[in-house]
């Protein structure tokens, strides 16, 4: 990985007048003069979609990110240095707190409303006010507000408490609300917890979709729950967005989204010819794509083993089970967590499940930065001796007649562990891992939901559900982060952060996690990049110790497209660090079908 570039300070970086966007040619194998318009792509979604609404939607893809309209600006996959997208230009401050956007004046939703300043203003007011909202936790750095001002129909100013190296990171992930639906609402509800409750309304299933706005390349074109979801082209977006001939972006005339109940099923319509994009999850789907290609069955292309995915699996437990105490108790045991994951056997994992096309995973730095994961990680590696011990040690040194282990209350070392049904690798995962504990005398109990329906478990509203959790463990996992610092981001290293799957009481509830936090903090202040991978070592020392989360794998990154699909990225940087987690290595607005 090269070393970031950070941006100096009082640094503009703009485009040349009030020109559109150009869409770098040095971002796709194609020329744009050979490019051909029009034409739909054919896509599986694995789970079943459950709102329009950002600020409700959970886990990925989903709808409102699919339609979302473009960064204000965007990393440059060959220098990592962040450009101007949907604004036209921006400086940061000397301080490096404050950052100034203008806005291009050719962008518009894609019912032909302007987006302005005053989308993005209360875009950030409202994500502010609801905390359950997945970019909140964005908005406060250690407690303290972000500041926002506008300064003009197309220009305002964002401004944070601190200088941190993810402040630009921060802004890149913001995409505007329509403050004409979504603002008008909130503000006629009087604002505060009253507006958040009336915007949280809208845009449900229900709605008709030719009201869902988009300022993104699609807008959704039609719905039919548990069957298929249709996006079509955006006819505003290509205003502002073009190729370096200068013909409007994106060249697709839609998106078909065919709903299917599990990777398996996936697999079967792209060996059938019914979907243009792949990505085999372990050795057998590769094989299988490669046997259909060799043969002449299919006209793909594969990309096998660009290297660890950007996302990992993990297995973790409920710290807030108020109603049953012992299991609380439990879980919130460090020598329990140790023994578990000594149960982990990963080398099985990646052999048995993943045919050998994955790498251990340790902590929250994911494989694929591999120069910034610490040593010394593995302390509690497989060993089921040492486990064992450990169980007896926490009193759980009798067994029943069914081999389980009893403490001297009585109460059986058993749980349920949860995954997601669409998943088959989690699934496999779970149960080798429950084989192996089984030998140790403890029961898994596995159970397979649908995505949705865990996500509103693990991650409930109100925060009285938030103390009283109703499940004792899942296999889930997190894809994306960034690359400046790479040991993760506020919502999963702190105590309140949405994404904290273990513990959502909002509150810290053992001395390592304050430790963990206070670290992250530190970390993103720190502009020394050999200064901050020491704080992230010393991060990654604590969850390795502590095992919040019990890190699984990540799984080697396989693509494979229909060769009437054109438009991949260069083999410079056709690799997971860059490649979308929906279309693989290529730029959607770029993508073409070939006729």
């Amino acid at each position: 990985m090269k070393k970031f570039a950070f941006l100096a300070a009082a640094l503009t970086l703009a485009t040349a007048g009030a020109k559109p966007y150009v869409a770098p040619a040095n971002q796709t194998v194609a020329a744009p003069s050979n490019n051909d318009m029009g034409g739909v792509l054919r896509l599986v979604q694995l789970k079943d979609f459950d709102t329009y609404n950002p600020l409700v939607a959970q886990g990925r893809p989903n709808i409102p990110e699919l339609v979302s309209g473009a960064a204000l600006i965007t990393p440059d996959p060959y220098t990592y240095e962040y450009v101007p997208a949907a604004a036209e230009s921006y400086t940061i401050s000397p301080d490096k707190r404050t950052y100034t956007f203008t806005l291009r004046p050719e962008l518009k939703w894609s019912d032909g409303q302007a987006i302005t300043a005053d989308d993005y203003i209360s875009t950030f007011e409202i994500y502010s006010k609801d905390e359950d909202a997945n970019l909140n936790a964005y908005l406060f750095d250690n407690g303290k507000p972000v500041t926002w001002k506008k300064l003009g129909d197309l220009k305002f100013s964002v401004t944070f408490p601190r200088a941190t190296v993810q402040n630009t990171e921060t802004v890149s992930y913001f995409t505007p609300l329509p403050d004409h639906i979504f603002g008008a609402t909130y503000r006629k509800a009087g604002g505060g917890a009253a507006g958040i409750k009336a915007v949280r309304a809208l845009w449900d299933l229900n709605t008709d979709p030719s009201k869902i706005v988009s300022a993104g390349p699609f807008k959704v074109g039609s719905y039919k729950r548990g069957e298929r979801l249709n996006l079509v082209k955006n006819p505003y977006y290509g205003q502002w967005n073009k190729d370096s001939q200068g013909r409007p972006l994106p060249y697709l005339d839609g998106l078909q989204y065919n709903i299917v109940p599990d990777q398996n099923a996936a697999l079967a319509q792209f060996l059938a010819g019914n979907t243009d994009l792949f990505s085999p999850s372990n050795r057998d789907q590769l094989a299988q794509v490669v046997a259909a290609k060799n043969s002449g069955k299919l006209k793909v292309d594969v990309l096998a083993n660009a290297g660890p995915n950007a996302s990992v699996d993990f297995l973790y437990f409920n710290w807030n089970k108020a109603s049953d105490p012992f299991k609380q108790q439990l879980f919130r045991n460090t020598k329990f967590r140790q023994a578990m994951s000594m149960l982990v056997n990963k080398d099985a994992m990646i052999d048995q499940v993943m045919g050998g096309l994955a790498v251990p995973a340790w902590t929250s730095v994911y494989p694929l930065y591999s120069e910034w994961v610490a040593p010394n990680v593995d302390k509690y590696k497989y060993n089921p001796a040492a486990a064992n011990k450990l169980l007896d040690e926490l009193g759980f040194k009798k067994r029943g007649a069914d081999g389980i282990r009893v403490d001297s209350k009585g109460n059986r070392l058993s749980f349920t562990l949860l995954t997601n049904s669409e998943n088959n690798r989690r699934q496999q995962l779970a149960r080798l891992f429950a084989d192996e504990a089984k030998k140790a005398g403890v029961e898994v109990k596995t159970n397979f939901i649908p995505f949705n329906q865990l996500l509103d478990i693990a991650y409930p509203e109100s925060d009285a559900a938030k103390l009283d959790r109703k499940f004792d463990a899942a296999i889930t996992g997190l894809g994306g982060g960034g690359f400046i610092n790479p040991v993760g981001v506020a919502s999963l290293l702190t105590c309140g952060g949405d994404l904290n799957g273990y513990n959502q009481s909002k509150k810290c509830i053992q001395p390592w996690e304050t430790q963990q936090a206070n670290l992250f903090f530190k970390s993103t202040a720190e502009f020394d990049q050999a200064k901050r991978k020491a704080i992230a070592n010393q991060i990654q020392q604590l969850q390795a110790n502590n095992l919040g989360y019990i890190y699984l794998l990540s799984p080697n990154a396989h693509y494979a497209w229909d060769q009437r699909v054109q438009g991949e990225y260069p083999k410079k940087i056709a690799t997971p660090l860059w490649a979308s987690s929906y279309f693989g290595p290529r730029n959607i607005d770029q993508t073409w079908i070939k006729k």
